[in-house]
């Protein structure tokens, strides 16, 4: 725990003076001391992602980051200590019951973060993704060594460019950091906002229920989560208001959020509307100019990755590059991500029609079960309030927004996880529209959405009954005194391997594991030898590097009978 507080403490002094230049970079008068740490964020998202082409996001890249933001607070030393003042100030405002349960939240943050990580794909992709950016950048070909490590999310490359693995190897806590920031942005308050604004922002807290749980695993989910419902108020706040500056900060979150996370793409369609609404009075085209530098980025790292510009689609854009992936290898990945999501077989997938997945998806066993039918339910209310009234243009939109998203992802991969980014905003606004809420209700409930997430989060007994997936059974001490100092090993599982020698490669695989796509913790190269038999077997095909070492990357060729 004490070492997780001085990295938050380390990434606040760090990204802090580059949100500030980025902010006068762009002319962003941001009023509040989280955003600007959201600026900065962005800002090193978008140097890392270039700098990860050329070069890893290793020790140069951690002293080249530390001395950019040496440089950058020597260059805005007045502005720095004018917002560190206006902190103080707001701090000193709230009152001691508030100050008493932000500090019992980040003790919660910080222990919950220590613990070990509960999502399975932190031991199959999640590490290793982050190991590859850290020792090598951006390898060709990487998807042929392993299928998974083709999603490779921007938030991979953020975590990478700050967790500093050549000082200290257990930081992959980025979405703590953006959990806590969303947490503390929800108890500051903008006195300008009407009661669904005001209350709305408080919402955040639902979240609680769920990040608790993943933030002690690097994935985007949680930061997703975060941004996304940050850039839902941003968009009903400009939607009666217009700022040339801050549509420009909301077109940033919105280009974050789907570098992210792909799927996330359709809420680029609240920034188009928000541009239509007001684009008489819209002058600046930097908006256009930033997305257009993501969509370069975001196509770029596929293109080196998978050879594919948009993995996993094959048939749009090609590249003709040696390390392209197969299209037999794109359409296993989307086979078995689609089982994944409907709850049946990869084997079947292809040969059951769209009435038996909804079926199987709707009668999903366990917890995901019912989270799907709560979730129809959440469907069919948000489809009446579309035509209601008294609901106002704005939230109609984020509602409609939801609907598509629903739908996209009913086709492609409908993960209930994949849902909550719209999913809560949209239950919260509806909810303000029904209830009236007042101080103390607010209050109680904080608490129960604290205490409920912290709690399921930190005894796996509850955890273990969250899922039937054997391989996020967890067992663990609580009061491990280690915790209390520094956050548990990355992976859960035994870091014991073997070295695999084929006449094309040399790499590492788990001893006496099961898990097929499973790499946890192992050295680089590393795959499961019962998944490159797999591959050899189904689609006869064998993984070959470009070179002769592994930084130059990797390739498939075919099996000769």
């Amino acid at each position: 725990m004490i070492i997780v507080l001085l990295y938050f403490f380390l990434l606040i002094v760090i990204v802090f003076p580059i949100g500030i230049e980025t902010s006068k970079l762009l002319s962003i008068n941001v009023k509040l001391p989280l955003e600007i740490t959201l600026l900065g964020l962005i800002a090193i998202t978008i140097f890392s992602s270039f700098w990860m082409f050329f070069l890893p996001l290793g020790g140069i890249w951690s002293i080249v980051l530390i001395s950019s933001s040496i440089l950058t607070f020597l260059n805005n030393k007045t502005e720095v200590y004018r917002q560190l003042k206006l902190f103080k100030n707001k701090l000193s405002q709230i009152s001691f019951l508030n100050k008493s349960i932000l500090f019992i939240i980040l003790s919660a943050v910080v222990y919950c973060t220590s613990l070990p990580a509960y999502v399975i794909d932190n031991e199959s992709y999640y590490i290793q993704t982050i190991k590859w950016l850290d020792k090598y950048g951006l390898v060709k070909g990487l998807a042929n060594l392993h299928i998974y490590l083709a999603q490779q999310s921007g938030f991979h490359i953020l975590e990478s460019a700050l967790n500093f693995d050549s000082v200290y190897d257990r930081f992959n806590d980025l979405s703590a950091f953006y959990f806590l920031i969303g947490i503390i942005w929800s108890f500051e308050g903008d006195t300008q906002d009407g009661y669904v604004l005001k209350y709305y922002r408080k919402g955040l807290i639902v979240l609680s229920l769920i990040c608790f749980t993943f933030i002690s695993a690097p994935s985007p989910d949680t930061a997703v989560y975060i941004l996304s419902y940050i850039l839902v108020y941003k968009f009903l706040k400009l939607w009666n208001h217009w700022d040339e500056k801050e549509f420009v900060f909301l077109a940033l979150l919105c280009y974050q959020i789907i570098y992210f996370k792909v799927i996330m793409v359709l809420l680029f369609i609240l920034v188009v509307i928000i541009w239509l609404k007001y684009y008489r009075v819209q002058k600046s085209v930097i908006w256009m100019l930033f997305g257009l530098l993501f969509l370069f980025l975001f196509s770029g790292k596929n293109i080196v990755v998978t050879g594919l510009p948009l993995f996993p689609l094959d048939k749009v854009l090609i590249v003709e590059a040696v390390w392209k992936l197969p299209s037999s290898m794109t359409d296993f990945y989307s086979e078995i991500t689609k089982a994944q999501a409907y709850g049946v077989s990869s084997k079947v997938i292809t040969e059951i029609n769209a009435f038996e997945l909804s079926y199987s998806w709707f009668f999903h066993s366990g917890l995901e079960g019912l989270l799907n039918k709560f979730l129809l339910l959440g469907i069919i209310v948000s489809f009446t309030f579309i035509f209601l009234k008294k609901v106002k243009p704005a939230i109609k939109c984020v509602i409609i927004i939801f609907l598509l998203h629903v739908f996209v992802l009913f086709f492609t991969s409908p993960q209930f996880r994949f849902f909550i980014p719209l999913l809560v905003p949209m239950l919260v606004l509806m909810g303000l529209l029904v209830v009236k809420l007042n101080k103390k209700t607010v209050r109680l409930l904080t608490f129960g959405f604290l205490f409920i997430g912290f709690i399921t989060a930190t005894f796996s007994g509850l955890q273990n009954k969250l899922t039937d997936n054997i391989l996020m059974k967890r067992n663990y001490n609580l009061l491990t005194l280690n915790l209390l100092i520094q956050p548990a090993p990355k992976s859960i599982y035994s870091s014991d391997f073997k070295k695999v020698k084929t006449a094309e490669i040399q790499y590492y695989s788990p001893i006496n594991n099961g898990f097929l796509y499973g790499t946890y913790d192992m050295p680089l190269p590393a795959v499961n030898e019962n998944y490159v038999k797999f591959m050899e077997n189904k689609y006869q095909i064998k993984i070959q590097k470009l070179g002769d070492s592994i930084s130059d990357g990797f390739k498939y060729v075919k099996i000769k009978n």
